[in-house]
């Protein structure tokens, strides 16, 4: 959205955007600010965040969002943007939708919710639980997400993997799939010692597979004693107990290195000092750190998730839960000069295709194309 809003801009296209006071703080902190282009429109329910449970403040949100769209009219030759199929979103965008049948609606579908008795971890990997409340809540979110989308607008997403599923639950909407979704816009050729074999870097969450990083780093170190990885990023912190209980239950302290979260020039700076991106995700929708690693020159080694058909070059793909192989394809890489060139090679040139500006475009020529 943030990227989208920006392209937008560009265009001298004015923008109007509905959030919450402490999203508007978020957004202008990544460097969007009003101007002429954009106007915000909030409402202040940042502290029911910090008051109440996160469902609680969804509630609250979406009765002060619904009273904000009341005050809005949109225009006929406006265009109205749903950025997320959570409830907070989709219900306030179906009050203001409804009040001018004239105008053009677009529906982003960022990822599909995991199956219920399988959630993250399961779904691809075949292992069941019992269900989450936060599994529950997506599904039923992306359940009322279909009720609300009207019989008119189109379904926008960001991966080949989805249409089918979505043309079958959106009978009535045009889908449409983003050909160039996302990636830094700049190919970062700065060169850097290599300090760490691996890189990994995501948000701790149980979708990342973040638990299986030990597993594979004792096989690696069975093969080579001075393997290294670097971790980048901060999250769920019962799976990081489990992480380092594990590490250290392994005798893998010397491997690891935790930079937590950082953002910009240092985040690049460490993948740049790597030589390989570790992709250890059970659940995906597109994976927008695998170009920012790819257009670092890494090479990422993955598993094989059905989202990942469109990384054609620069990822090595592996069955699954198959750390083994994993271990395997990350060794070749490091022992094997010429395999290693020529897929980080591949890579970069892959990454090359995509940036934040051509999906920009593409969403604009979309949106601006005639009946």
């Amino acid at each position: 959205m943030l990227e989208q809003i920006k392209y937008f801009k560009s265009k001298k296209i004015n923008n109007i955007l509905l959030t919450t006071d402490n999203g508007r703080e978020v957004y202008e902190k990544a460097g969007l600010t009003e101007d002429t282009y954009l106007e915000y429109k909030t409402i202040k329910y940042g502290w029911s965040e910090k008051k109440y449970h996160i469902f609680i403040s969804y509630v609250l949100r979406t009765f002060g969002a619904i009273k904000l769209v009341r005050k809005i009219t949109p225009q006929s030759d406006d265009i109205l943007f749903c950025h997320s199929d959570f409830f907070p979103n989709s219900i306030p965008f179906y009050f203001l939708a409804k009040k001018n049948t004239n105008t053009k609606l677009f529906y982003w579908f960022h990822m599909l919710a995991p199956n219920v008795l399988k959630g993250y971890e399961g779904h691809f990997t075949g292992r069941f639980q019992l269900p989450k409340l936060n599994i529950i809540h997506y599904r039923m979110c992306q359940l009322l997400y279909k009720r609300l989308s009207f019989s008119r607008g189109v379904i926008i997403t960001v991966n080949s993997y989805y249409k089918e599923i979505l043309r079958k639950q959106y009978k009535k909407n045009e889908i449409y799939v983003i050909k160039r979704f996302g990636g830094v816009d700049t190919i970062s050729t700065e060169q850097e010692s290599k300090k760490y074999d691996l890189v990994w870097m995501g948000r701790i969450h149980s979708q990342k597979g973040f638990l299986e990083i030990p597993a594979i780093l004792e096989l690696l170190k069975k093969g080579n004693k001075e393997i290294k990885i670097v971790i980048i990023g901060d999250g769920d912190k019962k799976i990081k107990d489990l992480f380092w209980n594990s590490i250290k239950g392994k005798g893998l302290d010397d491997c690891v290195e935790d930079k937590g979260f950082i953002i910009g020039e240092e985040k690049l700076k460490y993948l740049r000092q790597s030589k390989i991106f570790l992709m250890t995700s059970y659940y995906e929708s597109f994976g927008l750190v695998n170009l920012e690693a790819m257009k670092c020159g890494l090479p990422v080694v993955a598993y094989n998730l059905p989202v990942f058909d469109i990384f054609k070059n620069g990822m090595v793909k592996v069955g699954i839960l198959n750390n083994d192989k994993m271990a395997e394809e990350i060794m070749k890489l490091l022992s094997n000069k010429q395999y290693y060139e020529k897929t980080s090679k591949e890579a970069l040139n892959f990454s090359k295709s995509f940036s934040w500006d051509k999906t920009g475009k593409e969403i604009y020529n979309l949106i601006t194309a005639k009946p």
